[in-house]
């Protein structure tokens, strides 16, 4: 799957009660997300220093197609300013996952033709927690309610059963599609099995809202 990458200290804030708002930074569109546990904030420049050491894991990087291994600063960087055009011009939006002050996964949302597409990934020592799942579904309902997706699509590679699950929860389904995607990790293309879901067959999950403080 197309997974996107992204680590950073945050700090925590109280929840709105509304469920997403926009704020204007430098001309872009921003968005902070609260789920029941995380705050979902989106990725900087700043962030490149840290995204190493977590993302220089093998497991992580075989699991994914655009952590490359072994992860260096250059990758990082290269990476965030990627994010910083794309989001710029609307067709990716990826969000570093915060546990109070430590980052714990990255989940983002990228245009898939007239279709959304989630990916996403879990730091080793966050595994086993429910961080993506709560993540996928917070984005997931970023991507129908701001973005106007009717339709989210994902990925999973054929040897990472954990992903599927992930997505099962969130209410995709199989299309039947299996399509070869390039794993940097691995340096060759892997069997990637295709899944869906209609927004209006969406269940969103409790406790999203967005964090309206000037200083989020």
């Amino acid at each position: 799957m197309r997974a996107p990458i992204g680590f950073k200290s945050c700090r925590e804030g109280a929840p709105s009660p509304s469920l997403f708002r926009f704020r204007a930074l430098c001309g872009q569109i921003m968005t902070i997300i609260h789920t029941e546990r995380f705050v979902l904030r989106p990725i900087s420049d700043d962030d490149a220093p840290a995204f190493v050491p977590l993302c220089n894991d093998e497991s992580l990087a075989r699991a994914t197609s655009r952590i490359a291994h072994p992860f260096t600063l250059e990758d990082a960087l290269a990476y965030t300013r990627h994010i910083a055009t794309a989001r710029a011009e609307g067709n990716e939006y990826s969000f570093k996952i915060c546990d109070g002050d430590d980052i714990v996964a990255c989940c983002g949302a990228l245009k898939d033709g007239e279709d959304w597409e989630i990916g996403y990934w879990v730091a080793a020592a966050a595994r086993g927690r429910g961080v993506a799942t709560e993540a996928a579904g917070a984005v997931t309902s970023f991507a129908i309610d701001r973005l106007g997706a009717e339709t989210i699509t994902a990925g999973y590679f054929v040897d990472n059963p954990a992903s599927a699950r992930v997505l099962a929860k969130l209410g995709f389904s199989l299309t039947g599609e299996t399509v070869k995607t390039h794993s940097l990790g691995r340096g060759e293309d892997v069997e990637t099995i295709r899944m869906t879901l209609a927004a209006k067959c969406f269940v969103r999950p409790a406790g999203i809202c967005i964090d309206n403080r000037d200083d989020a």
